[in-house]
């Protein structure tokens, strides 16, 4: 595996998901799969999304899908709502499962106009990984970098500029714009959560095989990606 992102701020240790948390967002998946594959059944019951919150760093989620999550710097205060589509709470609370976080930019914090992106996180043997959200919410693929949508605050799918406007990191590089983390994709971010559920699985009380949750989050990112990314004028 690449080598991971330097990062000065240790991550704080998290409890993994409840058992009924787990549940709901598995009987939402279930739910979501049914009505795709035929619209005359029922749409996902929402109020599954929040069965298990405050999970982690993760504290509130707003009516309108907005992800509340706890400042990690010294003052330790509630950031602002960042909306995302209901099958990425899903994706990103599985992804977390196993204790992971998420994280908010915080160089440069007196920066005018500066915009915080949330980042997954997961500590594995002492080591700290990332992954930025956006990426995985687009799908950005290895060697390309996203795009930022108009207002850091919305990444709904239809925030965020399609694939094909993706720079890659090689053109950025030679027109002498820095790049971060190249390399950092879905695959990447699945294999850190199935990482940490093995180190974590005496934490855990209840049984998931990191197949089965492997599965389940290619189940909410692949309805996820049926909403459209945001085209091009």
């Amino acid at each position: 595996m690449a080598k991971p992102p330097s990062d000065r701020t240790r991550m704080p240790v998290y409890p993994p998901m409840s058992k009924e948390g787990y549940e709901a967002l598995c009987t939402y998946l279930d739910q979501a799969q049914s009505h795709r594959e035929n619209p005359s059944k029922p749409e996902p019951d929402l109020s599954l999304l929040w069965v298990g919150i405050p999970q982690g760093s993760v504290l509130a989620l707003t009516p309108e899908l907005g992800i509340q999550v706890k400042d990690t710097g010294p003052e330790g205060v509630l950031r602002s709502p960042r909306y995302v589509d209901p099958e990425t709470v899903v994706a990103l609370r599985l992804l977390l499962l196993p204790g992971g976080s998420v994280g908010l930019n915080r160089k440069k914090m007196d920066q005018p106009g500066r915009r915080d992106y949330p980042h997954l996180r997961w500590c594995i043997d002492g080591q700290d990984y990332k992954v930025p959200l956006l990426r995985l919410i687009a799908d950005t693929q290895a060697g390309y970098q996203t795009p930022s949508g108009d207002n850091h605050y919305y990444l709904r799918r239809a925030d965020i500029p399609d694939r094909e406007v993706h720079p890659s990191s090689s053109d950025l590089t030679q027109s002498g714009k820095p790049t971060k983390s190249p390399y950092l994709d879905r695959d990447y971010a699945i294999d850190l959560a199935c990482r940490l559920l093995r180190q974590n699985a005496d934490r855990i009380d209840f049984k998931v095989t990191p197949e089965e949750l492997r599965r389940r989050i290619a189940q909410a990112l692949a309805l996820l990606d049926r909403r459209p990314l945001k085209r091009s004028s």
